[in-house]
């Protein structure tokens, strides 16, 4: 029986909002597959250099990058430090990104707008200054936006309304981009994830997470990790344009 194995040996991967989380857990697992890795924080400058020892110890080229890629200027900081240490790229995560629990009327102007800006300018901004770095090498690349189910339908627990808002629009700009950059073999797809472990989770979360889901339990980084590697490898290569949910069934 054929074996099946992603291999990224010699890509060059940028992973944005990957010092924690579901972030965090893509980064690792690109480089477990032969990726190095260019991890992007916001803050946490210290958990996106721990994560790049990880990486240096598993043999490879990894630096961290704090950039607040929700601005301009930020998305062009983020990419002068990228250009110093890597000469192309090949493969963007954009995970980047703030998440709220609140209901609509009684979001804020400002609030509105950060759940907007953080992202969906911030995955506007990065891949615009991402696609020359990709064309810069043969072979083309592939691009992997992180969106939400909440893309799709109103969850019960009054999520916020812009929040569903940016990650619907991540969606439409992935599709777009995806019959743009389809001539330059560039892939571009979605992972949607569902209720995933993450640090700011409550108790209460936990408690009622697993009774919402057909699996029984919430995911775990991994297991959105194992979807952007199988996307981003040469075993999705006729694969463009696509949305995969990651929840467990959750819309079932």
């Amino acid at each position: 029986m054929t074996q099946f194995q992603q291999d990224l040996s010699g890509k060059i991967a940028l992973v944005t909002g990957g010092s924690r989380g579901i972030g965090r857990g893509i980064a690792l697992k690109l480089a477990q597959a032969g990726a190095d890795v260019a991890v992007n924080c916001l803050e946490r400058e210290d958990s996106a250099q721990e994560v790049v020892e990880w990486i240096r110890g598993m043999g490879r080229r990894a630096v961290s990058i704090r950039a607040d890629v929700s601005t301009e200027s930020g998305a062009d900081t983020l990419f002068e430090k990228f250009d110093t240490e890597f000469s192309h790229l090949d493969i963007l995560v954009n995970n980047a990104g703030p998440f709220k629990v609140k209901k609509l009327l009684e979001t804020t102007a400002d609030e509105w707008d950060l759940m907007l800006r953080g992202n969906l300018l911030s995955a506007f901004f990065v891949t615009k200054r991402a696609v020359p770095r990709i064309m810069k090498h043969e072979g083309g690349g592939s691009i992997v936006f992180i969106g939400s189910t909440n893309s799709e339908r109103v969850g019960s627990q009054h999520v916020s309304c812009a929040y569903s808002i940016a990650k619907t629009g991540v969606v439409i700009m992935a599709q777009t981009l995806a019959r743009d950059l389809g001539s330059q073999s560039i892939r571009v797809n979605v992972v949607n994830p569902g209720f995933i472990e993450n640090d700011t989770m409550t108790r209460a979360m936990r408690n009622w997470m697993p009774s919402e889901v057909p699996l029984g339990h919430v995911g775990a980084p991994t297991n959105l990790a194992d979807a952007v590697l199988f996307l981003s490898s040469d075993q999705a290569s006729y694969i463009t344009g696509a949305v995969l949910n990651v929840h467990g069934g959750l819309w079932v």
